[in-house]
């Protein structure tokens, strides 16, 4: 019978996609991102894209050195993840809007569109997302014997 405990591989695995996307949210520091309703830009976004890159940076910490903190660490992050994207259900018309100044040029072509359905597919989108999270939450929660292994600082 093997003592190996499950789930090394895939937590390390998603250790270092947490550890990439601490530095994708860094590349893109001064990127508009939604918050309470209206895109924010500036000081506000590098905060939000700052503060993410550190969830995932310990989120990649926790989970590759399977740490007790890293264990808790997801699920903290998935429901802030969840809330994060629950704007896209509540602020839809400013999501469209958003779109729509960025469109620029481009703006004739997608008013030939349903706009309800570029929404519909935001939306779409982001719970799935968020389901990904809730997903990998589950993972962790039946896999936590690998957090308990770990030796302490």
């Amino acid at each position: 019978m093997s003592t190996k405990i499950k789930g090394r591989t895939t937590f390390r695995i998603a250790a270092a996609l947490f550890l990439l996307s601490a530095v994708f949210e860094l590349v893109g520091i001064l990127s508009p991102v939604l918050l309470l309703g209206t895109f924010r830009g500036g000081i506000a976004a590098a905060a939000v894209h700052l503060f993410y890159a550190a969830i995932y940076l310990a989120l990649g910490i926790g989970l590759w050195k399977a740490r007790p903190w890293g264990y808790r660490l997801v699920f903290a992050a998935t429901a802030l993840y969840t809330l994060d994207k629950l704007q896209y259900v509540i602020y839809r018309q400013t999501i469209l809007g958003e779109i729509m100044r960025q469109a620029g040029i481009q703006r004739q072509l997608l008013q030939g569109i349903d706009q309800s359905m570029i929404v519909q597919v935001l939306v779409l989108v982001a719970a799935l997302f968020a389901a990904g999270w809730w997903g990998f939450a589950a993972y962790t929660y039946f896999r936590r014997d690998y957090f308990r292994t770990s030796k302490p600082y």
